[in-house]
């Protein structure tokens, strides 16, 4: 859809404060400032019209993604059926060229320098449905209470190996009980994030075809649901691969600098740490995957960069499930998707 916009205005996103900034075209029309309150948004909207001349269906309202302290800000501008564009800071930084400084109103008038500079190719922001947003949040905290546990409780371990019977027990009994609150807590979030998704028959249905293939289990299942919003924003398992930080990149200038395919630090570490630990869990029970493994183990080829394979070879399947809406079956008539090159 082509672009008609008339006016640009990026938002630098704080806990306290929003700082902004509202170019006509090229043009810088106003900077200012706002409370990061329902009140003061709502208030700032609505004056737009009036200060400034601004309709709303004119505008292109650009901010950078900062967790839980842009939530107010899109609810209102949702409200308010705005076109939003949620973008991540490093694209914003790296699409301007060699920057120097930073304050909030720079920051702000980047922000809308980069929603003109881009206008014809950027995405706009779609909000998700709130059953995901709840799962994502308590996704989250479970993340967190998993980091206190094992930060109690791994180095408690190491702890008994190198000193005395008598300091380990006087410190396990000050442990014990917050890490079996912490265990409780888990189990009782892992419970309501199930009951979440089995309550809703779109959710349950991709979750339980995603977790027919071999060694994706429920909380990796749930991660590429929260991620791919419900394979909404990403339907193509390449796409998810180069998000994941799993897809191999070529390295090369010339005849004199030629380098092997490397995959990107960029990716999502998360997603990419669960994707490893379920290849991992594959080669442990007779599998194709197995299989794969040891012929190509055999070939000479490297380890890790057959495991990167698993990992992509793990998405391709949980990808042709949601879209085929059919369980994984190991013996299935082949079709034409084609895989990462053999490696």
């Amino acid at each position: 859809m082509k672009n008609t916009a008339k006016f640009y205005i990026g938002i630098d996103i704080s806990k306290d404060q929003l700082d902004y900034a509202i170019l006509k075209g090229k043009t810088r029309m106003v900077q200012g400032k706002m409370s990061n309150t329902t009140e003061s948004i709502t208030a700032s909207t609505q004056e737009l019209p009036l200060g400034h001349g601004i309709k709303i269906k004119d505008c292109i309202f650009g901010l950078e993604h900062t967790g839980m302290y842009g939530n107010l800000l899109l609810k209102a501008l949702n409200q308010a059926k705005a076109t939003i564009v949620y973008e991540n800071a490093t694209t914003i930084r790296s699409s301007l060229g060699n920057l120097r400084g930073k304050t909030d109103p720079i920051d702000a008038d980047r922000i809308a320098r980069y929603l003109y500079k881009c206008r014809e190719e950027f995405k706009t922001w779609q909000p998700k449905r709130d059953i995901i947003s709840q799962m994502a949040a308590l996704s989250s905290l479970r993340e967190k209470l998993c980091s206190i546990k094992n930060r109690l409780s791994v180095p408690l371990k190491e702890f008994k190996k190198f000193s005395d019977s008598k300091t380990y027990s006087e410190l396990k009994l000050h442990c014990d009980s917050s890490v079996a609150s912490l265990k409780a807590n888990l189990l009782e979030l892992d419970r309501s994030i199930r009951e979440i998704w089995q309550s809703d028959p779109q959710l349950k249905s991709k979750m339980e075809l995603m977790m027919s293939v071999p060694a994706i289990g429920p909380q990796t299942a749930l991660q590429i649901l929260i991620k791919t919003n419900e394979f909404l924003d990403i339907n193509d398992p390449r796409k998810f691969a180069c998000f994941c930080g799993v897809a191999p990149f070529p390295y090369q200038s010339g005849n004199s600098v030629i380098r092997k395919s490397r995959i990107s630090k960029m990716g999502d570490r998360k997603m990419k740490s669960l994707l490893h630990i379920c290849a991992m869990g594959a080669l442990k029970s007779p599998t194709e995957f197995r299989e794969y493994f040891e012929r190509k183990t055999s070939e000479g080829k490297h380890g890790m960069l057959i495991i990167n394979a698993i990992r992509f070879k793990l998405i391709l399947r949980v990808f042709a499930c949601i879209r085929d809406n059919r369980a994984y079956q190991k013996q299935y008539p082949a079709n034409k998707t084609a895989e990462m090159p053999a490696v």
